[in-house]
């Protein structure tokens, strides 16, 4: 760990004498009171010319700024010649040919001690020792206040004026004390919440000290959330803690992601900065009614939202708050005539340039929008044009679509506008409030729906509308009458393996039939080590599996159907070693993604549902918890929250107060199994694949054969091409069939299937095969599996050929 070590040995020599000076004191007298709060042990420097800091310990390194003669910076280390400073927020390095060390009583002082006084009850001689045969120093009037030092015996040695000596405790009397205040407090000052990111080991303290308590450490890499500042020491949160850390190993944290293209317009006249903050000057101001495309979104440490934007060639930011988002709409090819001269420009406003101008009068076909700015083309360019300067030529006409049974819809966001068309650049009749149910029995093609409201025939487009289903559903999630559905899946749950155990067995599980028999145990002894709620880990793996009797389940070690994907959910899903060891990888995987604030899957530490619109999307401001993401089933979180209460009712449920176990894991790594087919598995490649070796890369081409040997827990796969073996992940398993298809590849759906000599049951087996293998079929000529009948042909690993029944196997990729 690292914090600040290096110390002047003057300032601790000063410090340590102080110190026993006042211990001492207080040992011989117990009314004498001593307060010392020690400060950092940190060294200054004054610069004694106007010098450069660099970024490294030399002259050729680049200059950070140029600081004035007789400025104050903060040592941190050494390296030859060279000092490691900090001087406002910045740290480099200076020459120490430039510093000269600051003394200690010119550096901020942080102690206070509280001194006693005595008063004289008449006239008193002040003596040179503890006796009344010392010598008179002088004699102090009546009334007189004196500064005690120490006692001996009924004598207190004291200060008057200048001079110091000893009276007789008989005559004296105490007074208020009088309070010395540090001459140069370091004030500690709330700050803006700002997130910093450790950059390296770090002791978090009880105090704004490196002698504070050290409460825990931090690791380097670690984002903590800062309130306060006192010196160069900041009050963090790290996790459930909170204390003091040396400012010299924090560095503000800004929050990069990536996007999809966005489109931003300006709210109003606004600036682009050149970093995602107003620390620096704006670099130009922008008008209203410009639009910006953006990919990138960056929080920074003060918890502001900024947009990344190309302008002149240059990345720039602009700040959410003065822009909105806009969505690109395609719409109906629609003729425009211009009502003035006016331009065709390069992008989504007119500070983007123009590429041709447009005179008064002349027509343009628009096909899609992004605010108002239409896309068009004019003298061979496209571009786009301000829609207020057009006025439309084409007659509106009824939409194409079709009729539909009679439903009601649900509007699902504020002021929604029902237009004359089924477009969002047609023509505005009026706005829908939020919830607002109507009927309808026609749809467009454009997914737009025909409704009547307040005497006007309209449309409105189906992504923002819902079913009476999907009302209802939401309904009932808003009221939370399902308790389990919104508990905290952080909390230890007080469930018992027996409780887990009786459940699976009342449901017909077996030790014969389901993996999941006598697991309970496992279930706790992994939600215990990595802070989950077992009774949720326990459904949910009930819930995926089907008591532990799924193909995935069984064939893969696989509870949770990991890794599966609907178009391929048994080779997509991860191959694990033993059901204990999936059990435990999911407690790690879904504490370190959907129950870690920190994870982009997260989205609320609890079950929670989906909510979808009449096109089948998730309507993402409906929906919450680990549904959001986990599951495209709606109600998903609601099955498995049906599981919990039937193991153990909600109301029993003695872990339902307890507070979330908060600590953040990494994601596990992937385990090392893999699925393994016949090196003859034929595939044919749908576009070209990158493929490589040690040796040498490749590219197997649309329409050329291949072998698929091999697809590994991480997804990548084996291949034989041109007679050598290849590794490639240039593809997605979840659309594997826009990539290959795989003509002779066959899973064991039965117990033990039999494989005969010829197409029917007449004769003997010539071998049994068990569930879940993998077999290849025989192809013809035209790479077609060999069939007759009901019967597909195989060929055994040993070169045999036999047949199998089509309805106990099950093909994949294909």
């Amino acid at each position: 760990m690292n914090e600040l070590k290096k110390t002047s040995l003057a300032v601790k020599s000063s410090l340590l004498a102080t110190v026993i000076l006042l211990m001492s004191g207080l040992a011989s007298f117990y009314q004498f009171e001593s307060n010392l709060t020690e400060a950092a042990a940190v060294t200054y420097y004054q610069t004694t010319e106007n010098v450069n800091m660099r970024t490294g310990a030399s002259t050729k390194k680049a200059v950070v700024l140029t600081i004035s003669k007789g400025k104050q910076v903060t040592y941190i280390s050494r390296s030859g010649k060279w000092y490691k400073v900090k001087y406002g927020t910045k740290t480099g390095y200076i020459s120490s040919s430039y510093l000269k060390k600051i003394s200690v009583a010119k550096q901020a002082a942080a102690s206070t001690k509280t001194v006693v006084t005595y008063q004289t009850t008449s006239n008193l001689n002040l003596r040179s020792k503890a006796s009344i045969k010392g010598k008179i120093l002088a004699t102090i009037p009546k009334g007189k206040t004196v500064s005690y030092l120490s006692k001996s015996g009924t004598w207190y040695k004291v200060k008057y004026g200048t001079k110091t000596g000893y009276l007789s405790s008989k005559y004296v009397k105490k007074v208020t004390a009088k309070v010395k205040t540090p001459t140069n407090p370091v004030k500690t000052i709330n700050i803006v919440t700002t997130k910093y990111q450790t950059t390296a080991g770090l002791n978090m303290r009880t105090s704004a000290s490196s002698v504070g308590k050290v409460v825990t450490t931090i690791p380097k890499g670690k984002i903590v959330s800062a309130t306060a500042k006192s010196g160069d020491w900041y009050k963090i949160k790290y996790g459930n803690k909170n204390g003091w850390v040396s400012g010299f190993y924090l560095k503000e944290y800004y929050s990069y992601k990536s996007t999809n293209t966005t489109y931003y317009s300006f709210k109003k006249a606004s600036n682009l900065h050149t970093t995602p903050d107003t620390k620096k000057a704006r670099s130009y101001t922008i008008a209203v009614n410009n639009i910006f495309a953006s990919t990138q979104k960056v929080v920074n440490s003060k918890g502001e939202t900024w947009y990344r934007v190309s302008y002149k060639g240059k990345n720039y930011f602009i700040f959410s708050k003065n822009v909105s988002k806009i969505n690109e709409v395609n719409i109906s090819k629609t003729i425009y005539q211009a009502k003035s001269a006016t331009s065709l420009y390069k992008l989504t406003g007119s500070v983007h340039g123009v590429l041709s101008p447009i005179p008064k009068g002349k027509q343009v076909i628009a096909v899609s929008r992004i605010g108002n700015w239409y896309k068009t083309s004019y003298a061979g360019k496209t571009g786009y044009i301000d829609i207020s300067n057009f006025s439309k030529v084409s007659e509106i006409k009824k939409p194409i679509g079709q009729a539909i049974s009679p439903r009601v819809i649900t509007t699902i966001t504020q002021d929604l506008n029902y237009r004359q068309s089924d477009t969002a650049s047609s023509e505005s009749l009026g706005k829908l409030p939020n919830r607002t149910s109507t009927k309808t029995s026609y749809k467009t093609n454009n997914g737009w729906y025909e409704i009547n409201y307040k005497g006007k025939t309209g449309y409105v487009s189906g992504e923002y509308l819902i079913d009476e289903d999907n009302l209802n559903l939401l309904k009932n999630f808003e009221k939370k009458q399902n308790p389990y559905l919104f508990l905290d899946l952080r909390k230890k749950s007080s469930v018992t393996a027996e409780q887990i155990n009786n459940y699976i067995s009342s449901k017909g599980a077996t030790k014969g039939n389901s993996v999941l028999y006598g697991k309970g145990q496992i279930f706790i002894n992994a939600a215990n080590i990595y802070g989950v709620n077992a009774l949720y880990l326990a459904a949910h793996a009930i819930h995926e599996s089907g008591f532990g009797k799924s193909a995935i389940s069984n064939g893969k070690n696989n509870l949770f159907g990991f890794g599966s994907y609907d178009i391929t959910p048994f080779i997509g899903s991860v191959k694990f070693s033993s059901i204990d060891e999936n059990i435990k990888y999911i407690a790690r995987e879904m504490k370190a993604t959907y129950l870690n604030e920190e994870n982009w899957k997260y989205n609320g530490a609890y079950l929670g549902y989906t909510i979808k619109n009449v096109v089948g999307n998730r309507v993402d401001d409906l929906s919450e918890g680990m549904n959001f993401y986990y599951a495209s089933d709606s109600k998903w979180g609601e099955k498995i929250a049906a599981h919990m209460n039937k193991i153990l009712s909600y109301e029993n449920e003695e872990g339902k107060n307890s507070n979330p176990n908060t600590t953040v894991y990494s994601r596990p790594n992937y385990p090392s199994g893999k699925d393994i087919f016949s090196k003859n598995t034929y595939a044919i490649a749908k576009t070209a694949i990158k493929i490589s070796n040690k040796q040498a890369q490749a590219v197997i081409k649309k329409g050329e054969s291949f072998n698929l040997i091999e697809k590994s827990n991480d997804y990548q796969l084996t291949v034989i091409f041109k007679g050598k073996v290849y590794n490639t992940n240039n593809y997605s398993l979840s659309a594997y069939n826009k990539y290959f298809s795989v003509k002779n590849l066959a899973r064991v759906d039965v117990d033990l299937l039999n494989i005969m000599p010829t197409p029917n049951t007449m004769k003997t087996p010539i071998v049994k095969l068990k569930k879940y293998q993998y077999v290849e079929l025989a192809i013809d000529s035209k790479k077609n599996p060999v069939s007759s009948g009901n019967w597909y042909k195989v060929i055994l690993s040993n070169g045999k050929q036999g047949w199998v029944s089509k309805k106990h196997i099950i093909r994949e990729l294909y």
